[in-house]
């Protein structure tokens, strides 16, 4: 049976280069974006005077570096389990990685939005918000191949478990008859 192919790429060779695309996004985005996320000014807040949701927004903004060097770093073990995953076709790892990636990028998002208001240049603005939304659009695009391998995984799996299911339970006393050997007369070789 011939693979289908997308882009010129199988599901197997897409979702590596999934994991690998997002190891080195995390890299790129992690060296950008360290400048304008540390530069969030955290000593001039008086907790009385503010309200719930101002204290919670205050409270992201000043520690969005460590938590986007969190999510990050946990970002790259689980592009590092995806490529596992391929490798042993382990679909729980396929499926983990799509449902991160989800999260990661709508947290990324949130700060984003947060953040942005403290950087002054427009142009670096412009540059942030292209850089995390072409990134979306390649994890879009990069999660194609990921769903249809782990589909296929998926599918192979219960073919696999369906056949072990039938020749299990398809012996009727639930004993497997003993084989009879291939060698029927064995000849001497001693002299009498």
């Amino acid at each position: 049976m011939r693979q289908k192919h997308w882009c010129g790429m199988t599901p197997k060779i897409g979702t590596v280069l999934s994991g690998v695309f997002t190891i080195v996004a995390t890299d790129m985005y992690l060296i950008f974006e360290q400048k304008q996320l540390r530069g969030s000014n955290c000593t001039e807040i008086n907790h009385w005077n503010k309200t719930v949701p101002i204290l919670i927004n205050h409270l992201i903004i000043c520690w969005s570096l460590n938590i986007v060097f969190f999510l990050s770093c946990i970002t790259i073990i689980i592009s590092c389990l995806l490529i596992y995953s391929v490798y042993a076709q382990i679909c729980r790892g396929l499926v983990v990685y799509i449902i991160w990636i989800f999260f990661y990028e709508m947290v990324n998002i949130v700060i984003q939005i947060l953040t942005n208001n403290d950087t002054g240049i427009g142009e670096v603005r412009v540059m942030r918000w292209f850089g995390l939304v072409s990134r979306i659009f390649m994890h879009c695009f990069w999660i194609f191949f990921v769903i249809i391998y782990a589909h296929i995984i998926y599918k192979s799996k219960a073919k696999g478990n369906k056949i072990f299911y039938n020749r299990h339970f398809s012996a009727g006393s639930g004993e497997a008859p003993r084989r009879k050997s291939k060698i029927i007369n064995f000849p001497r070789h001693y002299k009498d």
